[in-house]
């Protein structure tokens, strides 16, 4: 190669590497985007009727997914419910961000269920006056009820918090070959608290169409008839459980999860505290044995761990498949390679060895 060859070569690089890098700023993953602005006498601006934002992955052999995320206006001041939702949460086939409005979104009736769309569409349950762990299961049972009468005909419910990292294609591969029709739930399973076992809330719990059905039309007939400790996922599975829906199992042929209740690296690193160990259903496991390969959902993620996650994954499958395409090597995606791209990326973004301080091949 000549010298006036790679010339052009490098400048050819960094064309492409200054694109990609203003994309993702437009994309607003790592700099704050400009906020719509919004009137508050725009007469068509606040929505209780039926919406269908962009379908995604609507193929007919794999189940339809409507998530209901957890946020609250702090994480929408910040961007992180953004982010969430330009990651992960735009490739459900529906969904709502489950929230207290932002004082320039606030209802002048907060006696009713309200829907606004800024950036992406949120729910104001009835009765939302204040974000508190108190309230945090009415708080559900009152979106729930709203998507349940407007948006009913899903295959599956799925109710996490935005501090997750979701993979939903591989959420609706683990779902292709269950029945919606029989009432059961699937999360990162604790056998304690709750008779018959219930899911962390953190990661998120999916309900089939046959529990959230059955669950939403004891509620519409009386609140009362769900328990209301105000901790969400203990309530909401207690009265999955209460009508007689199954705790199903998550985890791997190998028992490794597919739900993570804490953060990616704190599962890899085996930093589990004591109460976990005695509220887990399976055994703790660390390294590259303590997650599945196929992982759903990870909790206490940080915006940039949740796009430094989504994109170890994109790189893996990528590879494999130009593999794939010259090769024929039919290598599957495994979470080893997958956790060695996320810690070669952190180190990247920070200039740091820590890939080969937590790597031993």
């Amino acid at each position: 190669m000549n010298l006036q060859t790679k010339y052009f070569f490098s400048i050819t690089v960094l064309v492409l590497v200054f694109i990609l890098f203003m994309t993702q700023t437009e994309n607003g993953l790592f700099f704050k985007p400009t906020q719509v602005s919004v009137e508050k006498s725009e007469p068509n601006y606040q929505i209780n009727q039926l919406i269908n934002p962009t379908q995604n992955l609507n193929k007919s052999d794999y189940p339809t997914v409507f998530c209901l995320i957890k946020t609250h206006p702090n994480n929408i001041k910040s961007n992180k419910t953004l982010n969430a939702f330009r990651v992960w949460g735009h490739k459900c086939d529906n969904y709502r961000f489950v929230t207290l409005l932002p004082k320039h979104l606030k209802p002048k009736d907060e006696s009713e269920t309200v829907e606004v769309f800024e950036n992406f569409y949120m729910i104001q349950p009835k009765g939302l006056v204040k974000e508190s762990h108190g309230n945090l299961t009415l708080k559900l049972y009152y979106s729930m009820m709203y998507v349940y009468q407007k948006l009913p005909s899903y295959d599956w419910y799925y109710i996490v918090d935005d501090d997750a990292y979701v993979n939903v294609a591989n959420l609706k591969e683990f779902l292709k070959d269950k029945s919606s029709n029989e009432s059961i739930t699937y999360g990162y399973n604790f056998k304690v608290i709750v008779k018959g076992g219930y899911h962390s809330g953190g990661p998120g719990y999916v309900l089939s169409n046959a529990a959230f059905t059955t669950i939403n039309k004891a509620m519409v007939e009386k609140v009362a008839n769900c328990p209301n400790t105000g901790t969400d996922d203990v309530d909401i599975n207690a009265c999955v459980r209460k009508y007689n829906g199954k705790l199903g199992k998550s985890a791997d042929q190998n028992g490794r999860e597919r739900f993570l209740v804490l953060s990616l690296m704190g599962h890899f690193l085996g930093h589990y505290p004591d109460w976990l160990r005695s509220y887990a259903e399976n055994p703790l496991k660390k390294g590259f044995d303590c997650c599945a390969d196929s992982i759903i959902a990870v909790h206490y993620m940080s915006p940039r761990d949740v796009f430094r996650l989504d994109l170890a994954i994109e790189i893996h499958k990528n590879v494999l498949k130009l593999y794939d395409k010259f090769q024929m090597l039919q290598k599957p995606v495994t979470f080893k390679n997958i956790i060695k791209n996320y810690i070669l990326l952190e180190d990247i973004e920070y200039d740091r060895n820590k890939y080969k301080e937590l790597i031993n091949e």
